[in-house]
């Protein structure tokens, strides 16, 4: 279900059995000192990204395995075969910082792309890695193309298409991790960073924010402030077609993630941080 897309991991569906049970947890989000500088060339052809950090993760196979697979469907269902959204995933450890989001002429640089053991030029990749032949059409009509570099020249990515086999190969001795979404629009990288980012948490992680800066303005990412919603109980009941009790409505918002204050007739919902398919009455009643 897309509107759900964080219900598409284990780490997912474990947060809501453990809401539905009662069982308390909270995400505690730290502001990191880590940038990432944005190059205003990435306008032309991917202009926006969003990261974050997440550290002291406890990872084996079958964590792995689920972060892989959770990023796929993401990227495939949610962010539309990568257009709306493309997640990278990183060794934090081997990044050093500051980070730069910037392009490059297809000819121009190349590295060792994930799974390959010899460098390519960002044109090669597109002609002979299997993710190139598959995404390339996302950028190949761009002069420049998308590349995360840090400080050190090291190339982290290139956005939408494939990690580095140096820094974007997340395995069981991996403790802290780099997290950045592409794309074009906040309502597709946001939800993406975010649920991607919490998975990391559910293991265990610590998550710090990274600000993105670019020429005129810069922000925190994943965002830390919740959105609300006000609703009645009036609204709720008419969606449902049901009558309730205003303490009935109240425990099932919070075993649904909501917090609940209640003011007169109606009740401000802060919308938990997992959750971007809130709009209205009906979406929280639903």
């Amino acid at each position: 279900d897309v509107n759900r897309p964080d219900l598409f991991s284990a780490e997912g569906i474990a947060r809501e059995i453990k809401l539905k049970l009662g069982i308390p947890f909270s995400y505690e989000i730290r502001k990191g000192n880590y940038v990432l500088k944005v190059n205003p060339k990435v306008k032309k052809v991917r202009p926006l990204i969003a990261c974050s950090v997440v550290k002291n993760v406890k990872l084996d196979e079958k964590a792995i395995f689920q972060l892989i697979q959770l990023q796929e469907k993401l990227c495939e269902n949610f962010g539309l075969k990568r257009k709306e959204a493309a997640i990278g995933i990183y060794d934090f450890d081997k990044i050093r910082w500051p980070v730069t989001y910037t392009t490059f002429k297809p000819d121009s640089i190349s590295f060792v792309p994930l799974g390959f053991n010899k460098e390519m030029t960002l044109k090669e990749i597109l002609q002979n890695h299997e993710k190139g032949k598959q995404y390339g059409h996302l950028i190949e009509n761009a002069k420049e193309w998308p590349i995360l570099i840090d400080s050190e020249k090291h190339i982290l990515s290139m956005p939408p298409i494939i990690n580095s086999e140096y820094s974007g190969k997340v395995t069981e001795k991996t403790r802290n991790v780099f997290v950045e979404v592409t794309g074009f629009e906040k309502r597709f990288v946001f939800p993406c960073l975010m649920i991607m980012t919490l998975a990391l948490a559910e293991r265990k992680g610590k998550i710090e924010t990274v600000k993105v800066k670019s020429r005129f303005k810069s922000m925190e990412t994943p965002e830390t402030k919740k959105k609300q919603i006000t609703v009645s109980k009036q609204e709720i009941e008419e969606v449902l077609g049901l009558k309730l009790k205003e303490k009935e409505i109240e425990k099932l918002l919070r075993k649904s993630g909501f917090e609940v204050k209640k003011k007169g007739k109606t009740l401000t919902l802060e919308i938990p941080y997992w959750r971007q398919d809130i709009m209205d009455a009906s979406d929280v009643a639903e």
